[in-house]
């Protein structure tokens, strides 16, 4: 019997990010939900997948690989080929546009907002499909409230009826603690600081090592993840002497060692469609240092220590409090930890799954 929801695989021919993360989890909880609440699916899902995907074992969902290529022509031309008479669901901000009978989850509108950090390529393929999509498609969804509006401001689309479904952050919790990290930084029992996304401008690196060295913090290090990427840092000079450690790409239990140990995150972005990073860190128990950024106060609200994007005074005082406070410290745990309970992969899976049975029935009617 035909799928009745075919899942859209190209994400996994590409490397793994934001929207590949997002993707990758959901796709997990929908399977474990087949087993429980949503058994009437079961045998009625597929991923349907380019030639190059890289294995990804379910217990319920088997992946199909199917066609010749694995960018925009496999998503526009083959994907819907090979998965005619299923509802496509599409989880990583693209989908066909030859077809209507499609459930897109739109993350965000960054390319639009910060067209700097992209290709002219990548930036003409979403201002032309993305509007598009939207007109198109059953049903699109997006992560939070401001993605919502900001998907209206940038490509121009009815957000009236456009659910939100927020992400999870549980996965982090999902893997033992790699503290192997922590003897490979040669931290021992050194308190330090850890920034997350090196290798993306938005992510604001710069403020973050500013306001480490104005701290003055002799006891702590600061320890940045990620790809070093010369556009973001510039006149730093990251040394060893600094007290910064580049600890570059880290595996989710390495992450995880990481934030357990960490006095905080500090993340003061400039954008973001929802901010996955200090959810995790709130999940696991880590202070949470953000800009007040919409989506970031959307999914934290008041269970961590915010300020403008640039206010590095702001930042330096939140430093120098979480290095000496363990009574703010272990106030922010706790709260953010009841925080982060409100959001994980399961409610991000039934959320669409829900959408998608009733455009199915729909249809049918």
């Amino acid at each position: 019997m035909q799928p009745t929801i075919a899942i859209n695989g190209r994400f996994l021919a590409q490397r793994l990010s934001g929207v590949q993360r997002f993707a990758a989890e959901t796709i997990k909880a929908i399977d474990a939900l087949l087993d429980t609440d949503y058994a009437a699916l079961k045998g009625h899902v597929e991923i349907v997948a380019p030639p190059k995907a890289r294995a990804f074992a379910l217990k319920n969902i088997p992946m199909r690989r199917v066609g010749f290529s694995s960018g925009y022509l496999w998503e526009q031309v083959e994907f819907p080929l090979h998965a005619a008479g299923s509802l496509l669901l599409n989880l990583c901000m693209l989908g066909p546009l030859m077809t209507r009978h499609q459930v897109l989850v739109v993350h965000d509108a960054t390319v639009q907002a910060l067209p700097q950090n992209f290709s002219p390529r990548f930036r003409a393929a979403y201002k032309f499909l993305i509007p598009r999509l939207c007109r198109r498609s059953a049903l699109t969804v997006t992560v939070s409230e401001f993605s919502r509006q900001e998907i209206a401001k940038w490509y121009g689309a009815d957000v009236d009826h456009m659910p939100v479904c927020f992400e999870g952050g549980d996965h982090i919790t999902a893997v033992p603690a790699d503290r192997s990290v922590i003897d490979r930084l040669r931290l021992g029992d050194r308190k330090f600081f850890l920034g997350v996304g090196v290798d993306s401008a938005n992510k604001n690196i710069k403020t973050v090592i500013e306001a480490f060295k104005r701290a003055r913090l002799n006891d702590a290090a600061l320890v940045l993840t990620g790809a070093k990427d010369t556009r973001v840092f510039g006149e730093f000079d990251l040394t060893e002497s600094d007290g910064v450690h580049l600890v570059g790409f880290v595996s989710d239990a390495e992450l995880r060692a990481l934030y357990e140990r960490a006095l905080a995150l500090v993340f003061p972005s400039y954008y973001e469609g929802f901010g996955l990073p200090p959810l995790e860190a709130m999940t696991s128990g880590c202070p949470v240092i953000v800009s007040e950024q919409p989506a970031l106060m959307e999914v934290c609200d008041s269970a961590v220590l915010h300020c403008g994007a640039d206010d590095t005074d702001a930042i330096v005082t939140y430093m120098r409090s979480l290095s000496s406070d363990a009574a703010l410290r272990k106030k922010l745990t706790a709260v953010g930890k009841e925080r982060a309970r409100r959001f994980t992969w399961a409610a991000t899976a039934r959320s669409l799954l829900d959408h998608c049975e009733r455009i199915n029935v729909r249809k049918a009617v």
